[in-house]
This record gives C-alpha cells, structure tokens and sequence, in this order.
C-alpha cells in the first residue's frame, strides 16, 4: 500500500490533537499551525486506509504526494557503480 505525504486541517483544535493522541497520525513538525482561513493545519505521513478514515471522521485531507513513487524516482536518479575509482 502506497505512502502519502498529506495536510490535515480542521476548525477544532481538539479533533487536530487526536491525530496523535487516538489515531496515532505520524505528524510531521508536533505543532499544530494556524492557516489565513482560521484552520489548524499539520503535515503527515500515511497509507490510503488512513487517509479515508480520517475524511469520515471529519478532516480535511489534501494529498500533496505519493512518497513511494517519488523515491522510486529518485532512485532512477542515482547513478551506479562507484564514481571514485
């Protein structure tokens, strides 16, 4: 199952502290941040299950990208061999 890097938001501060303390959110900088909008707001790492449980529980859930197939990528990048010989 594929790893996603996401936002979560939420008008509720207490919903936004159950992330870590009831739903075990890896989230990404422990501080919950405010946006324009009056939102709090963090960043986290997930799988897809967790990402639709969290939208049924109410969050706002913005994926910002596949973790998995941008390191598959970035490995492509990395030459081989050992450039030092």
């Amino acid at each position: 199952m594929s790893r996603y890097r996401i936002t979560i938001s939420s008008r509720d501060r207490d919903m936004m502290l159950d992330l870590v303390r009831r739903h075990k959110i890896q989230v990404f900088d422990h501080g919950i941040r405010r946006s324009r909008e009056e939102d709090y707001v963090v960043d986290a790492l997930v799988e897809e299950q967790d990402i639709l449980a969290l939208e049924t529980k109410g969050y706002n859930v913005r994926r910002n990208e596949n973790v998995d197939e941008a390191g598959k990528a970035r490995q492509r990048e990395v030459g081989r061999g050992n450039r030092y010989i």
